[in-house]
């Protein structure tokens, strides 16, 4: 019995069945695949998880908008103007755009009661809801159920509400809007009184001027019909998106060309074009067909961030073009500038209430980020003004004004630690005899210590330059090693032949050499700064010195790795800020002719161990 019933199960194609049935080998490929396919997916997430974390980061650093002086080349990719920029902000990783990205005239609410720090730039999603309701709520409603008087306040309570929608970035906000058009245009036919502004001259047609806006939408995206539910309604938006599609209504073109100029690539590297919402892609011509009625036009920054806005609501065909960037850099770059540089002195310049409203907008676009304007003026990219938007007064504040701005900062330090200089020597005892331990008796060698006694004081002054630091010091070394004689060198140390000694000599003929506890080290270096305050001094840092020593008398070389920081005390927000530092160096004494370093020891050769140099230091100073 359970032979037939095993026999059943196989022949009803069983696991046993079925593996034997595939070839040999096939189990051993689909694995492979399966776990390809996984380390596929593993590195898309990875290189998804970077993107995300470098695009977060980018939204903490500054922004600077350069306005290019009219009829000059100078702009925002000047290397000259971004390095003038971020060493006066402090700022070695600022990112530069041109003028038009400020260009917020889409994003401005139309209450112009509202102040520029109340400007909330971004159509919220708590918005949606209420616009919603509102909108399916009159739609549900017949024609009769309200008097003509109670639908034209209806009318009238909808068209307040379009103020909540005030601009379409994105296209969660389409269906909403496309509904609240529905709902007043039908709020607006039944008050029986074909009225601005419910009804428009749209080229050769009076139309309900919202039904048509609401086509307008639906010509982007036909899907949104399916939203009504009230027949009449969906008709007479469908009669109107017919219209539209034949052409019966007139378009005009939005160029995105600047200053006569358009290169597809760059601009398509840059931007991202959405048309109410919609991402749309711009040919070579950098043309596209609009309707007339409302277009709601965003260029978004492709890697960082949020760019320039404009709501086009046109009625009149009277110009065929419309120049979306031109427009923007006159009024950023032309009207702003005059208004910046009509006192241009004063630490707050006075600018009209739509340029604050653009800052304000930009500003709550980039949270996390310090905004900057910059000016280079008559196009000089070395004479550039610099002022900062500060959000809590909602006013510019003069940085830097053209050549007047300093941008080199600079850093004072003293330092000390433990340092292994390799220029140690020592003298032998000799027997019988009691030797000048300054004295070489003849026939004696000296002797070479490796000693880590040695205490440097370090006086330090430093030049910061975005992420570039030249610094150049004194320092004293002493010698506090047990039983050490100190550094000792000869005293005549370039008239006479290598190697052959000084001769300066006691009243027994012995060699004097020149011995003291403390030897001077005199250099200069160059060092990279790492990290978003390196324009201030602070950060880790890598780089190079190279000096002289005068005991041993050699030129010394070492590589440097640091780390300097402010620390936690006081108030310093300006040029002045308490500086804590810490240095490791590791490097070489190359002795110079007439040097003791250059004797020969007992092997004939000089032991490179002898002329290391290590150490770490510990300072405090002040920039400045």
């Amino acid at each position: 019995m359970i032979f037939k019933i095993v026999a059943l199960f196989l022949a009803m194609g069983g696991p046993t069945a079925q593996a034997s049935s595939l070839p040999p080998g096939l189990e051993i490929p689909t694995e492979l695949a399966r776990r390809k396919k996984s380390q596929e997916e593993q590195d898309e997430e990875k290189s998804r998880a970077e993107e995300e974390e470098e695009r977060k980061r980018k939204e903490t650093l500054a922004r600077v908008i350069v306005l290019k002086w009219p009829d000059t080349s100078t702009d925002f990719q000047s290397e000259s103007v971004q390095r003038d920029v971020r060493s006066r902000t402090a700022s070695p990783e600022a990112m530069f755009f041109p003028e038009v990205d400020l260009f917020q005239n889409g994003r401005k609410v139309p209450d112009r009661t509202v102040i520029p720090a109340l400007q909330p730039a971004i159509v919220p999603d708590s918005n949606v809801p209420a616009v919603m309701r509102m909108a399916q709520g009159t739609l549900a409603l017949p024609w009769n159920a309200l008097q003509p008087v109670q639908w034209g306040l209806k009318a009238n309570e909808l068209m307040d509400m379009a103020d909540m929608i005030w601009f379409v970035d994105r296209v969660e906000l389409r269906e909403p809007l496309f509904l609240l058009y529905a709902a007043i245009g039908w709020a607006g036919e039944n008050q029986n009184n074909a009225v601005p502004p419910f009804y428009q001259q749209v080229g050769a047609f009076a139309v309900n001027y919202h039904w048509y806006l609401a086509a307008q939408l639906a010509s982007q995206e036909p899907t949104l019909l399916s939203a009504l539910t009230n027949p009449d309604v969906a008709s007479s938006i469908g009669y109107y998106l017919e219209q539209l599609q034949r052409g019966a209504f007139p378009s005009f073109k939005v160029d995105f060309e600047q200053e006569d100029f358009f290169d597809e690539d760059d601009f398509s590297g840059a931007w991202e074009v959405m048309l109410s919402g919609i991402p749309v892609e711009i040919g070579r011509t950098g043309q596209l067909d609009v309707f007339l009625g409302r277009t709601d036009i965003y260029l978004k920054r492709k890697d960082t961030g949020h760019g320039m806005s404009e709501r086009l609501e046109v009625l009149k065909l009277e110009e065929k073009v419309y120049f979306v960037l031109d427009v923007a850099r006159k009024l950023m770059g032309k009207a702003f500038i005059d208004q910046l540089f009509l006192y241009k002195n004063e630490c707050t310049p006075e600018v009209d209430g739509d340029i604050l409203n653009f800052l304000a907008i930009y500003q709550k676009m980039h949270p996390k980020a310090d905004v900057y304007i910059a000016v280079p003026e008559a196009g000089n990219p070395n004479k550039v003004w610099v002022w900062r938007y500060d959000k809590r007064s909602g006013q510019l504040s003069l940085v830097g004004g053209g050549p007047d701005g300093f941008p080199v900062r600079f850093a004072a330090l003293f330092s000390t630690g433990v340092l292994h200089n390799g220029g140690t020597v020592t003298v032998p005892d000799v027997a019988g005899s009691d030797p000048d331990p300054t004295a070489i008796i003849s026939g004696v060698t000296p002797d070479y210590d490796l000693s880590t006694s040695t205490v440097p004081f370090n006086f330090e002054f430093r030049m910061h330059y975005n992420r570039l630091m030249v610094n150049m010091g004194l320092e004293y070394g002493a010698n506090v090693a047990e039983d050490a004689n100190g550094f000792i060198e000869y005293h005549d140390l370039h008239n006479e032949p290598k190697g052959s000694g000084a001769m300066v000599v006691d009243a027994d003929g012995n060699q004097l050499l020149h011995q003291t506890s403390f030897n001077r080290y005199t250099y200069w270096g160059v060092a990279g700064v790492l990290g978003s305050d390196a324009g201030l001094g602070f950060g880790p840092r890598v780089g190079a010195r190279v000096g002289w020593t005068n005991l041993p008398h050699a030129v010394q070389a070492t590589l440097n790795a640091g780390w300097a920081i402010q620390p936690p005390v006081g108030e310093f927000s300006g040029r002045l800020r308490p500086l804590v530092d810490v240095d490791a160096r590791i490097g070489q004494l190359f002795p110079l002719n007439r040097s003791i370093l250059l004797e020969r020891n007992e092997a004939g050769t000089l032991a490179r161990s002898d002329v290391l140099v290590f150490g770490l230091t510990l300072g405090a100073g002040f920039t400045f």
